[in-house]
């Protein structure tokens, strides 16, 4: 089963699975969205935070 597969399973939107599938696959740090639907699902896979709370991690790291 792909990611992306387990992803819909889980019960994102078929093609959110494949947005956060792809982000995991490039091996990114985080993945960005404004999508309630993505934020709410615990993926554990890669980071998923709201543009704003990405902002917040950004700035307090540069402390």
């Amino acid at each position: 089963m792909s990611k992306a597969e387990e992803y819909q399973k889980n019960g994102l939107k078929s093609l959110d699975s494949l947005h956060v599938a792809c982000a995991v696959y490039a091996k990114c740090d985080v993945f960005i969205t404004t999508d309630k639907g993505i934020l709410k699902k615990k993926i554990d896979d890669i980071k998923v935070l709201n543009p704003i709370d990405f902002m917040r991690e950004v700035i307090n790291n540069d402390d």
